[in-house]
C-alpha cells in the first residue's frame, strides 16, 4: 500500500474546517511570494523547534519562504520591531508573526493589513488577532499553560510557589505565571512572579546566581516554575544545590528541551508542559499558504498547549526528538 502524501493530507483537512475570512474591501498585491516567518532568538531551543517545523513544511509544502530572526535577547524588542518593518517593505505573499511586544507590534500588523499583506499571528497574540485584521492564530492558552504546571505542583505539595519569567516584555509570560499562581492559591497556597533580566537569559552562571538568592532568601519557597527551557536548566542547578540539604524543592517548566525531558524522565524535574512548537512552525507556513492560494483561513483561533509531559511520557517524546532530532526541543 503506497504511503500517504501527509503534506497533501495536512493541507485537505485543514482546509475542510476552515472558513473564508477575507474583508471585501481587502485586496492582495503583493510584490513578493514569499512567505515570511518573524522568529525568536536562534540561541533559544524552543526556537530550534519551531524552526524545524517551518523548514518541514517548507520542504513539504513546496513553497518559498524566509526565517528572520535575532541572534540573542539583547535588545531584542528593538531588533524585531525592525525585523518586522523590513518584512513589511518587502511586500510578501504573507508574514508570519508572533505578537511578543504588543506596544510596537500591533501598529505593524496593522499596518500590514492596511498594505494589502495577509498577516497570521501565531504564539503570542492570541486575544487580539482578530481585532488587528490578522487572518488567524496558532499558539498556546497561556494561562492554562501556566494552570496546569501548578495544579501539578499543588499535588506534589508546593505551598510557597516561585514564576520566574525571562522577558518582561511579553504579556503572555506574565499569564502563564498567573496560571500557575491562580493554581497554587486556589489550594490555598501562596505563589509570586519574579522576572530576570532578558540580556542575562544565556548567561547560566548569572542565572543560576540570582535563582538560588532568590531561594535563599525565602527559605519557605518550595516549588518553581520557569517559562523557558534554557531558564529551566539554569534552575534545576540551583535547585539540586538546596535538595543537597535536604530542603524539597518541586521544579517544573514551561516549553521543552533534551535536557528537560531527560530531567523530567529521571524525576529530577515534575512536568514540562508542551506547546508544541513544532506544530506552531508547520502550521503557520501551511495557514499562510492556505490564504495566499484559496483566501481560507480559520474562523477561530487553534490551539497547540498545554500538552503535559511527566515521567510516564517523557521517555515516549524524547524518542521522539531522537527520530527527529530538534523537533521537541534542542538543548
Amino acid at each position: 500500500m503506497a504511503k500517504p502524501n501527509l503534506a497533501r493530507l495536512g493541507t485537505l483537512v485543514l482546509a475542510a474546517v476552515v472558513a473564508i475570512a477575507t474583508p471585501a474591501t481587502i485586496t492582495y498585491a503583493q510584490e513578493d511570494n514569499t512567505i515570511i516567518f518573524l522568529a525568536g532568538p536562534s540561541s533559544d531551543p524552543f526556537w530550534g523547534a519551531v524552526q524545524q517545523g517551518f523548514d518541514t513544511a517548507t520542504k513539504e509544502l513546496g513553497v518559498k519562504t524566509q526565517w528572520s530572526a535575532p541572534q540573542d535577547f539583547n535588545d531584542i524588542v528593538p531588533i524585531y520591531t525592525k525585523m518586522f518593518e523590513a518584512a513589511i517593505a518587502r511586500k510578501p505573499a504573507a508574514i508570519v508573526v508572533g505578537n511578543f511586544f504588543p506596544e510596537p507590534t500591533e501598529p505593524l500588523i496593522k499596518q500590514a493589513v492596511a498594505d494589502g499583506i495577509p498577516v497570521l499571528v501565531y504564539n503570542s497574540g492570541r486575544t487580539t488577532w482578530k481585532d488587528l485584521g490578522a487572518i488567524g492564530f496558532i499558539g498556546e492558552d497561556p494561562w492554562l499553560m501556566g494552570n496546569a504546571g501548578g495544579k501539578i505542583a499543588v499535588k506534589q505539595g508546593v505551598k510557597n510557589g516561585l514564576c520566574i519569567n525571562q522577558i518582561a516584555a511579553n504579556p503572555v509570560l506574565e499569564m502563564r505565571c498567573k496560571g500557575y499562581i491562580d493554581a497554587v492559591t486556589e489550594a490555598g497556597g501562596k505563589a509570586k512572579l519574579v522576572t530576570l533580566p532578558s540580556e542575562d537569559i544565556g548567561n547560566s552562571q548569572k542565572v543560576q546566581a540570582a535563582v538560588s538568592a532568590m531561594l535563599m532568601a525565602d527559605q519557605t519557597i518550595d516549588g518553581v516554575i520557569t517559562l523557558g527551557a534554557a531558564v529551566a536548566v539554569d534552575a534545576l542547578e540551583s535547585v539540586k544545590q538546596v535538595r543537597d540539604t535536604g530542603r524539597k524543592v518541586d521544579l517544573g517548566t514551561i516549553d521543552l528541551g533534551q535536557v528537560v525531558l531527560e530531567a523530567v524522565r529521571d524525576g529530577q524535574m515534575s512536568y514540562a508542559i508542551d506547546q508544541q512548537p513544532f506544530l506552531q512552525g508547520y502550521l503557520g507556513v501551511l495557514m499562510a499558504h492556505q490564504f495566499v492560494n484559496y483566501r481560507l483561513a480559520p474562523a477561530t483561533e487553534i490551539n497547540s498547549g498545554p500538552f503535559v509531559i511527566d515521567q510516564s511520557n517523557a521517555a515516549a517524546v524524547l524518542a521522539v526528538g531522537e527520530k527527529f532530532p530538534g523537533s521537541r526541543g534542542a538543548n
